[in-house]
């Protein structure tokens, strides 16, 4: 039956609640949306941790107010819709988080069969692999693969795995995206920072855990409104749709899969590459004497899409698929003294004609702002919010996309703005500095992360972007998923920097 119920897009019927006294959370629209993906987040210390201390901080954090939400068991409410059920008391039968401790200190990081893989700081810039097995540096063996092994287990949304080494630690951090995005992972990490380093009294309230702040900004944001949804025209429906998915499926089976990469930029590389393409720009708007104003992450999209679609045919358009926050653009949201750990992702879509696409770098980023500004207005978060609500409760699986049905699909998510690597201060936790060098980071502190899905590879769907952010060093990382031969045209280029 769950067979049946899997082949026609219906969701999996749950095993009804064990546990009737359990507090009851509601998982709210948006949450809802992003149930399917298993998130894997492994932070790297030049330094050895206390696991312990991490776990009991981590677990202490989980005991505040609605913090507790976090600390609960997905379940079914029944209805086709799901709920967060948290235990009256946590207890070591049914704790807050999955906690697991790989204590391998004897061995230097590396020394390690697996670790040595991780990318790493290096002195120029670099393009390294990230092969997918590097995610079971960030999780325990038995790390569950779906959401409904998560339920039919009673397992807590969040598991914590901790890797000591002689000479740093990995603490991977999984949970199930209905649980919290980038920015909510960010408030997460600074609560458990701050519990860990005694100052539980700053931790911020969470908001909005009994109801939905987002339904509630769209039904009063939406009453007056009198702008339409820009992208409802560009709806893709009826046939485009039909054309467009096959074009997908056809892509996935026929075409070698994308390879996951990490791109290192050191500070004077990234300088020197932001400046190359600033120069480029000024070329082609002679008119100008000043370098024009752009920042460098529009900089770097536009010379790294310009790899993307070099072995696409010329009359192909590009989609670019933009990651952007209702938190920062709602109002209502705004200044209300705590902090929204939850899902608030939005995207917005810039549509490129093949010569744009393909053209001078400085048309392209001007159609790429202009696409953006023009989407993330208040009022368009809240017509992209209704969208994709009206999709959901009409129980369909394909989301609304937007754009030409034969148009490439470039995803580009910048977590800049998250800036979560100086987020993290574990330093009540150091038990032994790891590295000693004038370079490493302050005590405590990440010397970087990596980013991994367990039930959905990186790798698996269209070309993406993720700018992960820059480090204590100001160096910048990114990792991407990119075809093999459009990897390479990007190693020789940024072995000409």
């Amino acid at each position: 039956m769950d067979m049946l119920r899997r082949f026609m897009g219906m969701p999996r019927q749950l095993p009804a609640p064990a546990f009737p006294e359990d507090d009851v959370y509601p998982l709210h629209l948006q949450d809802y949306n992003f149930r399917r993906l298993l998130m894997v987040s492994t932070m790297r210390f030049d330094d050895v941790l206390d696991a312990e201390k991490l776990h009991n901080a981590l677990s202490q954090l989980l005991e505040i107010g609605d913090w507790r939400k976090l600390g609960g068991r997905l379940r079914s409410d029944g209805g086709g819709k799901m709920e967060i059920h948290v235990p009256r008391q946590f207890s070591e039968k049914r704790p807050a988080i999955n906690f697991s401790h790989n204590d391998i200190s004897e061995t230097r990081i590396a020394n390690h069969p697996l670790a040595n893989q991780l990318p790493v700081p290096t002195k120029d810039t670099s393009v390294q692999p990230n092969p997918y097995d590097l995610i079971n540096l960030g999780v325990r063996p038995d790390i569950p693969k779906t959401v409904e092994d998560m339920v039919n287990k009673d397992l807590p949304q969040i598991s914590l795995h901790v890797t000591s080494f002689q000479d740093a630690t990995l603490v991977g951090i999984s949970w199930p995206h209905c649980v919290m995005d980038s920015l909510g992972y960010k408030a997460f990490l600074h609560g458990w920072s701050l519990v860990l380093g005694g100052r539980e009294s700053e931790v911020p309230k969470l908001l909005g855990a009994r109801h939905d702040v987002l339904l509630e900004a769209e039904m009063e944001g939406l009453q007056n409104a009198r702008k339409s949804f820009l992208l409802e025209p560009r709806r893709l429906k009826g046939a485009k749709l039909v054309l467009f998915v096959l074009r997908y499926l056809w892509n996935l089976f026929w075409n070698p899969a994308p390879e996951v990469k990490t791109i290192f930029l050191p500070k004077i590389a990234l300088a020197r590459l932001y400046n190359q393409c600033l120069d480029e720009i000024s070329a082609e708007i002679p008119d100008i004497d000043e370098k024009p104003s752009i920042s460098e992450e529009s900089a770097l999209l536009a010379w790294l899409a310009r790899f993307a679609t070099s072995f696409k045919a010329n009359t192909v358009p590009l989609t670019i698929l933009n990651f952007f926050n209702a938190r920062l653009k709602l109002q209502s949201l705004a200044d209300q003294g705590g902090v929204y750990v939850q899902n608030m992702a939005c995207y917005s879509f810039t549509f490129l004609s093949p010569k744009l696409a393909r053209g001078g770098m400085e048309a392209f980023i001007q159609e790429h702002q202009r696409h953006i500004q023009e989407q993330t207005t208040e009022q368009q978060c809240l017509s992209f919010l209704r969208a994709y609500r009206r999709a959901t409760e009409t129980g369909k699986s394909f989301k609304p996309f937007f754009g030409e049905p034969d148009a490439q699909i470039l995803g580009f998510n910048n977590l800049s703005a998250a800036n979560l690597i100086h987020t993290v201060d574990f330093s009540a936790a150091v038990l032994k500095h790891g590295k000693i060098a004038e370079s490493r980071t302050p005590a405590g502190t990440m010397t970087c992360y990596y980013y991994h899905i367990i039930n959905n590879r990186l790798g698996c769907g269209p070309d993406c972007i993720y700018m992960l952010g820059k480090d204590y060093g100001e160096n910048l990382w990114l990792i991407a998923a990119l075809p093999a031969r459009v990897w390479e045209k990007i190693e020789e280029a940024l072995e000409m920097l």
